[in-house]
Parts: C-alpha cells; sequence; structure tokens
C-alpha cells in the first residue's frame, strides 16, 4: 500500500489558506475605509521621506535578505520526521529551492534524491516505491537511494544514467540532509528532546515566509503579550523596564517569564517554559526553578524562495499519558495553526514591506537581541565568516561551541554593551545628561 506524503496532515491548518484568509480580510478592510485625501497623501509622502531618511542611518551590521544565501547550503538540515517516513512512503519537499524526495530503501535506510526523473523530467514523488527504490509514473523507470536508474521497461537498460543524490542520516527523531559541496561533518547531536521529556507534537508544513523572517519572529519574546494574547500568551502582564531593572538591582536576578530560548544554526529555534501548572506561566522565576516544563523545536528550513518548511515538535516532562488520548493530534495541530496565524500576520508584512525597500533593522533594541545575533551570524556566514572570526560551516555554533541561549531576564537587559541598539543609545544619552548636570 502506497502512502502518501500528505497522509495523517489533512488536519494541520494550511499556512497558505491562512495566509489567503489573511489577505482576503485585509482587503475587505482596505474596500471599506474612505479613499485617501490630498492632505493624508500628503502626509503619506512626508512619511516615506521620513522612512528613507531613516534608512540612511549609521550601518549596524544587519542586512536581511528573502534570497537563501548559497553558504548557508553547508550545514546539515532536518527535513522531515523520522516516525513520518514509513516503508514505502515518499516525502517531496523543497531546499533552496530545489525539489527532492525522501523514501527508504529495501533495508529501512532513509535516502534522499532528486525529485526529477532522469528521462522526461516527471516529478518521481508521483510515481511509487517498490522494493526500496522510486518507480517514475510516466514509463516505470527505478532510482535507488543514491539516484541510479536500475531499470528501464521497454527498452535496453543504459548505463550511468542517474539522478542527483544527497546525503542523507537519520538521527534524533528526524531525517537530516547535506546540500553543499563540501565533505559532510557529523550531524550535530542537538535536536534530541532533553532526558525526561516525551513528545507529544510532530508536524510538518509549508509557510509562505522566508525562513529568516520566521526564525526571527520565533526568538522574538517581547511580541508574546501583544501578538498572542487570544492564544498561550492570554493573560501575560507586559514587562515594566522600569520595575524590571529596580527588581534586578534588588534581587540580582529577575526573569519576567520562566522561558530559555536559544538558535542552534543554521535554522532550529529551541525554547524551554517552565509553568507552575498545565497552561499557566510564572513570573519572576527561571525556567529551571519550575516543576512542569514544555519544550518545543522549530526546524526552519529554507524551501522554495519565500517559502519556509517547518518542522514543529512539543515535548513536555509531565501528563506522559496525554498523548494516548484519541484525537490529542488534531488539538495540538489545531492550537499550533491558531498561533501560526496569529503570526503570520506580522511576518507576512514585513516580507512585503522589505520586497518594497523596507528595513526591518532600522531601530533595533535590547530585547532584539537574540534575533540580531542570529542576523548577525547570517551574514557572517553569508561573508564567509562566523562572528567570532572562524569559518563555521557544518552546524558550527555561532561562538565555536554551542547554541545561542538566553534566559527572559536576559533577554529584557537593557544592555550596557555596545551592539548599536537603539534604547541603549538613549540610556548612554541619559547617564551623559546625569552627569553634566
Amino acid at each position: 500500500q502506497q502512502h502518501s506524503a500528505a497522509a495523517g496532515r489533512s488536519a494541520v491548518p494550511s499556512a497558505a489558506s491562512i495566509a489567503a484568509t489573511l489577505d482576503a480580510s485585509a482587503a475587505r478592510s482596505a474596500s471599506s475605509r474612505p479613499a485617501a485625501s490630498s492632505s493624508s497623501r500628503s502626509s503619506n509622502e512626508a512619511r516615506q521621506s521620513a522612512a528613507g531618511r531613516s534608512r540612511a542611518r549609521p550601518d549596524r551590521g544587519l542586512r536581511s535578505s528573502l534570497d537563501a544565501e548559497p553558504a548557508l547550503k553547508e550545514f546539515w538540515y532536518p527535513t522531515e520526521f523520522s516516525s513520518k517516513l514509513v516503508l514505502n512512503m515518499m516525502v517531496p519537499f523543497e531546499l533552496f529551492d530545489e525539489p527532492w524526495v525522501l523514501f527508504r530503501d529495501a533495508e529501512g535506510r532513509p535516502s534522499c534524491i532528486r525529485d526529477e526523473c532522469a528521462h522526461r523530467a516527471c516529478p518521481l514523488s508521483v510515481g511509487r516505491v517498490m522494493e526500496g527504490k522510486i518507480e517514475c509514473a510516466y514509463h516505470g523507470w527505478q532510482f535507488d537511494g543514491d539516484g541510479s536508474c536500475t531499470k528501464m521497461p521497454s527498452t535496453l537498460l543504459c548505463r550511468n544514467v542517474s539522478v542527483s543524490a544527497l546525503p542523507c542520516v537519520e538521527k534524533d527523531g528526524f531525517i537530516w540532509v547535506w546540500p553543499g559541496d563540501g565533505v559532510p561533518p557529523a550531524v550535530p547531536a542537538t535536536a534530541a528532546p532533553p532526558p525526561g521529556y516525551v513528545v507529544h507534537a510532530e508536524i510538518a508544513l509549508e509557510v509562505p515566509v522566508e525562513h529568516g523572517l520566521l526564525i526571527e519572529n520565533l526568538l522574538d519574546l517581547a511580541h508574546a503579550p501583544f501578538t498572542h494574547q487570544a492564544t498561550f500568551a492570554k493573560g501575560w502582564p507586559v514587562p515594566d523596564v522600569v520595575k524590571f531593572h529596580a527588581q534586578r538591582m534588588l534581587a540580582g536576578q529577575w526573569d519576567p517569564y520562566p522561558i530559555e530560548m536559544a538558535f542552534q544554526p543554521p535554522c532550529m529555534t529551541v525554547s524551554k517554559i517552565g509553568l507552575a501548572q498545565p497552561g499557566k506561566i510564572m513570573r519572576g522565576v527561571t525556567a529551571d526553578s519550575c516543576e512542569r516544563h514544555l519544550h518545543q523545536l522549530h526546524v526552519c528550513a529554507p524551501s522554495k524562495r519565500g517559502t519556509t518548511r517547518l518542522l514543529y515538535r512539543m515535548s513536555m516532562d509531565f501528563l506522559g499519558w496525554v498523548r494516548h488520548v484519541p484525537g490529542i493530534d488534531r488539538i495540538w495541530k489545531g492550537v499550533a495553526g491558531q498561533v501560526l496565524g496569529e503570526d503570520l500576520v506580522l511576518v507576512l508584512g514585513q516580507q512585503d514591506r522589505m520586497q518594497r525597500g523596507g528595513d526591518t533593522w532600522a531601530n533595533p533594541v535590547s530585547y532584539d537581541k537574540l534575533a540580531v545575533r542570529y542576523r548577525r551570524w547570517r551574514n557572517g556566514v553569508a561573508a564567509g565568516r562566523l562572528p567570532d572570526g572562524t569559518s563555521g560551516g557544518g552546524g558550527a555554533a555561532v561562538d565555536g561551541s554551542g547554541p545561542i541561549r538566553m534566559s527572559a531576564g536576559e533577554l529584557f537587559q537593557l544592555d550596557d554593551g555596545n551592539e548599536g541598539f537603539l534604547d541603549q543609545q538613549q540610556q548612554q544619552q541619559q547617564q551623559l545628561e546625569v552627569q553634566q548636570r
């Protein structure tokens, strides 16, 4: 029996359908607004002029692009959950705007070959898996896990006919591929759930947003109480910067939320959330000090241009029995789709503005620091180096030793360094004014 790549995932809210709904809503809203007057047009022109001056500010070394830089190919990428790639099943996907297909050979080992028949360029993924080989639906040509053509019905078997294949490894619950030209190193040991955690949800879908914008969104904790009021951040207080830093001065350490976040090159974000009880978050404590935890891993791989292949895995160290509840998968998928829909309103808008010349890093502030460090890492890779001066590659971390980790307290801390944040400059100006009085 053949299994399609979409089997079992029809309940996942489609990011494309979410985006279409958002676009329709925006169109209705726009059509209901009165036409702009000449004065409002003048005001708009003034704002555009101001925006142009804003973009002329000193270079902070942050350059966003909607194109995936070629140097990003020199890393291992998780492309599918091991549990989803069963025998006789194919998973078509795109990586760096190229079509590939995953399947398992006769021994159950994962393989990844180009999703394009060497005969007439028909997508191999519309065919079937026969004894560990993909059979093209057009003329029955068969290809093994190395991409070699092993069968050509109705004609003589021609030698040395093949399609491209990528190095493919199964580890930590994922199927990884290496799209680069260099010799791949060992797959980084960074994707396994922490000891004591049970996986409750594994969701894969395509998101119509450039992967870097989505990574920056996931590394941005400050937007949660504004964007996600209807879902997981309902009731979250907005950190008051004055009270926050006053309490840090008194207590030495204070966290507005018990959350730890990390970026793991090249495309993974990790978060650990401490819970007082299921569904409720505490304030003023660290994630490690809580008894219950929710662990999230997002893989944001560059798919087609302006599109991300998103793999989401959620694990918990409590309520292990919940995963056996009938229909729980549909519940998790529904929640994930609702949260994604809230974020898509923002990141689709950012992508549109970038296409019109907008700058997503015109005025970064201190709580942007985790996303800023991702962007600097990516800019460094594109330039052939990492921020620490090393060449990186193969999943090397930002500092050459591990992922960037940060607690909520560290994220909201008003930095005393010289990273060029707008609020940092304001603080330094205020300190200077006090000294001059």
